[in-house]
C-alpha cells in the first residue's frame, strides 16, 4: 500500500515539475517579447531629428523606455544605454513612459537633444490596502495579503463575487458549482478542520458580514484584500483560521455627479457532456442481456468446467423478441413503432440570463455619495431552475468639521430562488420508451406506471416559493481628537436583518401528494445580527521611526427564530400553501436561538527607515457557544519584514526585494451555537384514541467543548524587477491545528448518536507563487500577464488519541490526508471464463465478468475489514492559473486559464450496480456509448457484466484533473470626442464567455462538480457600459 501511494505521489511531483516549467517558459517568452525594440512609421513632412537619453532618478540609463510623438503613432524605444533618435515635428510634444515610472510629456520647441529623467512611480508599493480595522501601504505590509481590483473583472460574465475571484490569487481555492445561483465554494490555504467550517471570514467595509454573498452586486465592489497568513488575519482572532476576505465597496469622490450604467444579457448551456444516455435500441437490448446474464450467473454458480452447457444469448436482432422483455405495454408499443425520447434533452434548456446595474456617485467639499441599484434574472439550464436578485446600495460620508466625520453605508437585497428544478438524476436513468405527457390534463406520476421510475419533470408541477430579504447597514462616526496629535476614535455599528420564506405545495397529482390529497409546507425564518466596534488608532512619525497602533473593543450578537407548519388532506387545493388551514395540520412548530461574542484586540505596526518593520497583534475572544470554562481564548501574532533593497549595498541595483516572516495563532468557532449543551426533542405518542406529545433527550452536550486553534508560520518575499515590470510574491507556510472540533460517534448503548469534542491534530503546509508582468506597453499596445500557482498538503497527525487511530466511516487515518479514499484496490481487468473454468479464480463466490480486487491479507477472500486500503486522494496535487490582458488602441482582450491537477473523484457511471436496468432508478444509469459492458461472447477488460452482484464491490474513481478556459472577454471603448457630443463620458461594448471549454479525461458532466446532478454551466453574454 505504501509503495502504491509513493508511486502516486511521485507521478504527481513529476506532473508538478512539468507544469512549473511550462508556466515559467510562458512567462519568460512573454516578457522577453516585450523587451524587444519597436519602431513606428515616420511622417516624411516637416520632420525634425531629435536625439536624447532617458535615465532614472539615480542617473542610470533606462532600457526600453517608450518615446511617442503626441497625437501620432510615431515612436521608438531607448537602447541599452538609454539613448534614442526620433524624427518629429519641430513643434511636437513627446510622451516618455516606462513601466514603474511616472510618464512625462515634453514639448520639443525646436530642441535637437534632450535628457529626460523619469521618477519612480511608487503607486505599486504605495498602494493602500485594507488590513482589518485600518489600512496600510502595501510597502509597509509584513503579512501575506493579496489585493484584487474589481476593475479588472468588469467585463467578465460573472454573476456573483466568488466567480470573479477564480484564478485571481494564489492560495485561494474556489471550485465552481452548477445551478442558476452558481456560487462557488471557497477555501484559503486548504483544509484545517475536520468538521467545523472551513469558509473564510467575510468583512464588508470594515464590519464582519454574516449574510449571503449572492446578495452582493459585483459592480458595487471596489477591491478585495485577502488576508492569508496568521499575522495578517490575527486581528479577527476567533474566526480567522480560514483566512479573511476584506471587501471594500465603492465610495463617492469630490467630483460632479457621475452616472454609470452596465447591462448584459446572454445564454447558458452545459459545459461538458461526453456521456449520453441510452437510446431505445440500447435500452431494450440491455434489458435482454440483463435477463440473459441473470441466468448465466446462476449457471456459473453450479461451477461448470466448460462452455458446453452455457446459456445462449437471445437473438437481439429480433425486435419482436426484444419487445417481450420490456416492462410495460407503452414501452413495447413505442419500441416496435420506432419511437423514443431523450429525457436529458427534455429537462435541459438553453438558459437566458440578464443583468442591469446603475449607479450615481459624486461629492462636494464636505460630503460624498455613491448610490446604486441592480437587477439580475438568471435561469439555470435545468427547467424550473431560477434565480432573481434585486439590490440597492447607498454609501454616504459627510465631514461635519475638521475633527468629526460621519458615514452611513446601507444595502438591501432581494433574492428569489423559487422553483424546484427538473430532475437530471431521474432524466438520465429514465426509460427512453415512455411518453412525455407534460402539458396534458392527466399525466403519469411515474413513467410507465413503474413505481421505481419517477417522472423527471414532476417537480414542474410543485408550487414552490423561496424568497429572501436582507438589509445590511453600517453606520460609523470617526473622531480626530485635536488635543493629542495622531489620535483618532471610531465608533461603528452594523445591523443585518435577514428574512426567508420557503413554501411549497404538492398537489394530488404529484408523488408526494397523490396519497395525501395534497401536501403543503411553510417555513418562515428571520435573523438579526448586530456588531458594535470601538476603535482607537494612534499614528505618529518620529524622525526615521513610524508607529501605528490600533485598539479594539467589539461586541456581537446574533438572534433568530423559525416557524414552520405542514398540512395534508386538502378538499380544495386552489390556495395551496397560502392557506394551510384548508387541510389537516400535520405539524406546527417554532424555535428561537441566540449567540453572542465579545472581543478585545491590540495591534502595533512599527517601521524604521522604511526598511525594518514589525507588526504585533494580540486578540482575546469570548464565544457563548463553548463550554462554561472554555468560552475565552487568546490569539497572539507577530511578523517581521525587511526591505533589503533599502540597504546601501542593494539600493542602486534596479530591483525591489522584501523578505517577510510571521507567526500567529487563530481560532475556529464554526460549530452549532448550542453544541456544548444537551438538548431535548419532542415526538407524538398515541395512547388509545388520544395523541400526546412527549419530550426526550436527543443530543448529548459537552460542557468541556472549547476552541479549535491553528498555529501557523509563514515565510515569504515580495519582489519587483526592471522597475517593477515584473512583480511577484512567494510564500511558504506551515500550520498545525489542535483541539480539532469533531462530531465523534458514540456507542448505541449510550442512547445518543454523536457528540461534539475537541480531539485530534491536523497539519497543513503549502507553497504559493504569484507573478505579474508587463510584457509590452506603449501608447497603442499593452500586454500584461498574471500567473498563480499553489500547492497545499494536509495530514491528520492525531485523531482520537491512539497513534494508529482511524475513523473508517469518514475515511480519516492518522498520517494520511483528510481527503483519503478508502476502498478496495483494483488489481486490473475482470475475471475471465478461461480462469474460471480452470479453477484459477482464487476467491470463493467470484465469477467471470467481475472486477479483480487485491486480496491485501492473502486469505482467499475479499472482505471490508481486511482488504480495503487507501486507493487515492480527493484533494488536488496543485492548482495554477494564467491570465493575459491585451489591448490595442480601443480594443481589449482578456483570457483566463484555470487548472486543477491531481486528485480523484467517484464516478458512478462505471460501477456495475449503476448499469443494471431493472428495479431501481439509479441502476438505469448508462454509459454504453463510452464503455460497452462485458459479455461472454464479447468480453471486455475494463468493464463488468450487466448482471453483476459480486461479494464485494469498489467504487470507480477517475482523475479530476482539468485545464479550463475559464474566462474570455473582448471589449471596445469608443473615442471620447464623438460620444461627448451626445453627452457621454465613456461607452464600452463587450462580449464575454465563462467556461467556454475544458480539457479533461473525466467522463461525466464536469470534473469540478463530479457526480453532482446539477451541471456546471457555460455562458456567453453581450454587454454595454455607459457613463455620463
Amino acid at each position: 500500500m505504501k509503495k502504491t501511494r509513493t508511486n502516486q505521489r511521485a507521478r504527481h511531483d513529476r506532473k508538478l515539475i512539468r507544469a512549473m516549467k511550462l508556466c515559467m517558459l510562458f512567462f519568460l517568452i512573454g516578457t522577453s517579447i516585450g523587451w524587444g525594440n519597436l519602431s513606428y512609421a515616420q511622417r516624411p513632412d516637416q520632420m525634425h531629428r531629435l536625439s536624447g537619453r532617458v535615465v532614472d532618478s539615480k542617473g542610470e540609463p533606462i532600457i526600453g523606455a517608450n518615446i511617442v510623438e503626441a497625437g501620432t503613432t510615431n515612436g521608438t524605444v531607448t537602447d541599452v544605454n538609454g539613448h534614442f533618435t526620433l524624427n518629429v515635428g519641430s513643434n511636437a510634444t513627446i510622451r516618455v513612459s516606462y513601466i514603474g515610472c511616472i510618464a512625462q510629456d515634453l514639448p520639443i520647441e525646436g530642441k535637437s537633444n534632450v535628457e529626460i529623467t523619469l521618477q519612480e512611480d511608487t503607486q505599486v508599493l504605495g498602494e493602500v490596502v485594507a488590513i482589518g480595522y485600518g489600512t496600510m501601504k502595501k510597502s509597509d505590509l509584513t503579512g501575506s495579503v493579496t489585493r484584487i481590483s474589481m476593475k479588472d473583472k468588469s467585463t467578465g460574465a460573472n454573476t456573483n463575487l466568488f466567480q470573479a475571484l477564480i484564478g485571481s490569487a494564489a492560495g485561494v481555492h474556489l471550485e465552481s458549482r452548477g445551478g442558476s445561483e452558481s456560487l462557488p465554494s471557497i477555501a484559503v490555504r486548504g483544509q484545517t478542520s475536520l468538521s467545523a467550517s472551513d469558509a473564510p471570514l467575510i468583512v464588508i467595509d470594515g464590519v464582519i458580514y454574516n449574510g449571503s454573498i449572492s446578495g452582493l452586486n459585483l459592480n458595487d465592489v471596489e477591491t478585495i484584500d485577502i488576508l492569508k497568513d496568521a499575522s495578517a488575519a490575527a486581528v479577527y482572532g476567533a474566526r480567522s483560521a480560514n483566512g479573511v476576505l476584506l471587501i471594500t465597496t465603492k465610495k463617492g469622490k469630490q467630483q460632479k455627479p457621475l452616472i454609470s450604467f452596465d447591462a448584459y444579457m446572454g445564454w447558458q448551456d452545459m459545459t461538458n457532456n461526453p456521456m449520453r444516455v441510452m437510446n431505445a435500441d440500447e435500452f431494450a437490448v440491455r434489458l435482454v442481456d440483463w435477463n440473459y446474464q441473470s441466468k448465466l450467473y446462476e449457471w456459473y454458480a453450479t461451477h461448470p468446467t466448460s462452455v458446453a452447457d452455457r446459456p445462449k444469448r437471445p437473438d437481439v436482432t429480433d425486435r419482436n423478441l426484444v419487445a417481450q422483455y420490456l416492462a410495460t405495454p407503452e414501452e413495447r408499443n413505442n419500441y416496435l413503432a420506432g419511437n423514443e425520447i431523450d429525457w436529458v434533452k427534455e429537462v435541459l434548456r438553453i438558459a437566458p440570463l440578464q443583468n442591469y446595474s446603475i449607479s450615481l456617485q459624486g461629492g462636494a467639499d464636505n460630503m460624498s455619495y455613491y448610490l446604486s441599484a441592480s437587477y439580475s434574472d438568471i435561469k439555470g439550464i435545468q427547467l424550473n431552475d431560477n434565480f432573481k436578485r434585486v439590490t440597492v446600495r447607498s454609501n454616504i460620508e459627510s465631514t461635519v468639521n475638521k475633527w468629526l466625520t460621519l458615514s452611513l453605508n446601507a444595502s438591501y437585497s432581494y433574492l428569489d430562488r423559487s422553483g424546484i428544478p427538473a430532475s437530471l438524476a431521474n432524466a438520465r436513468v429514465a426509460s427512453p420508451l415512455v411518453d412525455n405527457k407534460i402539458g396534458t390534463a392527466n399525466y403519469d406520476i411515474y413513467l410507465g406506471n413503474e413505481l421505481f421510475q419517477p417522472y423527471p419533470l414532476v417537480y414542474l408541477y410543485i408550487d414552490n416559493s423561496d424568497i429572501s430579504n436582507e438589509l445590511f447597514s453600517v453606520g460609523s462616526a470617526k473622531v480626530t481628537l485635536p488635543w493629542i496629535k495622531g489620535l483618532k476614535y471610531e465608533l461603528n455599528y452594523s445591523h443585518t436583518y435577514t428574512a426567508r420564506n420557503v413554501s411549497s405545495f404538492h398537489n394530488s397529482n404529484t408523488p408526494s401528494g397523490v396519497n395525501n390529497r395534497g401536501m403543503g409546507t411553510k417555513n418562515l425564518s428571520e435573523s438579526r445580527n448586530w456588531i458594535v466596534n470601538n476603535i482607537i488608532t494612534y499614528s505618529r512619525e518620529f524622525g526615521n521611526h513610524k508607529l501605528n497602533s490600533t485598539f479594539l473593543l467589539s461586541r456581537e450578537q446574533l438572534t433568530g427564530n423559525t416557524t414552520d407548519a405542514s398540512a395534508e388532506g386538502f378538499d380544495n387545493e386552489v390556495l395551496g400553501y397560502n392557506n394551510l388551514g384548508l387541510g389537516t395540520i400535520q405539524h406546527a412548530g417554532s424555535s428561537a436561538y441566540k449567540e453572542s461574542s465579545l472581543s478585545y484586540m491590540a495591534r502595533i505596526n512599527y517601521s524604521y527607515l522604511l526598511r525594518y518593520m514589525l507588526t504585533a497583534t494580540i486578540r482575546k475572544d469570548g464565544f457563548s457557544g463553548f463550554g462554561k470554562g472554555n468560552k475565552w481564548a487568546t490569539f497572539p501574532s507577530v511578523s517581521l519584514a525587511w526591505v533589503a533593497t533599502e540597504e546601501a549595498f542593494l539600493k542602486e541595483k534596479g530591483f525591489y526585494l522584501k523578505l517577510r516572516t510571521s507567526y500567529g495563532k487563530n481560532g475556529n468557532q464554526g460549530i452549532g451555537r448550542y453544541a456544548s449543551l444537551s438538548k431535548m426533542a419532542t415526538n407524538y405518542y398515541v395512547f388509545g384514541s388520544e395523541t400526546a406529545i412527549g419530550i426526550y433527550p436527543n443530543t448529548l452536550g459537552n460542557p468541556h467543548l472549547g476552541w479549535e486553534t491553528t498555529v501557523s508560520y509563514n515565510i515569504g518575499t515580495d519582489f519587483g524587477l526592471l522597475h517593477n515590470r515584473i512583480t511577484g510574491s512567494i510564500d511558504i507556510y506551515k500550520a498545525k491545528t489542535t483541539d480539532v472540533l469533531v462530531k465523534r460517534q458514540l456507542p448505541r448503548s449510550s442512547g445518543y448518536i454523536d457528540i461534539w469534542s475537541n480531539i485530534g491534530e491536523i497539519g497543513n503546509k503549502g507553497i504559493e507563487i504569484q507573478l505579474k508582468s508587463v510584457n509590452f506597453n506603449n501608447k497603442r499596445f499593452n500586454w500584461e500577464s498574471n500567473i498563480t500557482f499553489s500547492l497545499n498538503r494536509d495530514r491528520i497527525d492525531k485523531l482520537y488519541g491512539k497513534k494508529d487511530d482511524k475513523d473508517i466511516g469518514n475515511s480519516w487515518f492518522v498520517g494520511e490526508p483528510i481527503s483519503a479514499i478508502y476502498d478496495y484496490q483494483m488489481a486490473g481487468g475482470v475475471w475471465t471464463e478461461e480462469e474460471f473454468f480452470s479453477g484459477k479464480i482464487p476467491l470463493a463466490g467470484w465469477y467471470p465478468g467481475q472486477f479483480r480486487y487485491v486480496d491485501q491479507n492473502k486469505d482467499g477472500a475479499i472482505d471490508p475489514t481486511n482488504d480495503r486500503t487507501i486507493v487515492g486522494y480527493k484533494a488536488p496535487s496543485y492548482r495554477f492559473s494564467i491570465a493575459n490582458s491585451l489591448s490595442y488602441k480601443n480594443i481589449s482582450l482578456s483570457v483566463l486559464i484555470n487548472s486543477i491537477q491531481g486528485g480523484k473523484k467517484y464516478y458512478k457511471a462505471d460501477n456495475a450496480l449503476m448499469i443494471n436496468p431493472l428495479y431501481y432508478m439509479q441502476q438505469r444509469m448508462n454509459n454504453s456509448a463510452i464503455n460497452p459492458y462485458w459479455r461472454p461472447d464479447a468480453p471486455t477488460t475494463n468493464t463488468t457484466g450487466i448482471y453483476n452482484n459480486p461479494p464485494q464491490q469498489s467504487g470507480i474513481y477517475q482523475s479530476r484533473s482539468f485545464i479550463r478556459l475559464q474566462d474570455v472577454s473582448l471589449a471596445y471603448d469608443f473615442d471620447k470626442k464623438p460620444i461627448e457630443k451626445i453627452g457621454l463620458q465613456s461607452c464600452q461594448l463587450y462580449i464575454s464567455s465563462k467556461n467556454p471549454y475544458v480539457w479533461t479525461n473525466w467522463q461525466g458532466w464536469d470534473p469540478e462538480i463530479g457526480v453532482s446532478d446539477i451541471p456546471l454551466m457555460r455562458s456567453i453574454v453581450f454587454g454595454i457600459k455607459l457613463s455620463l
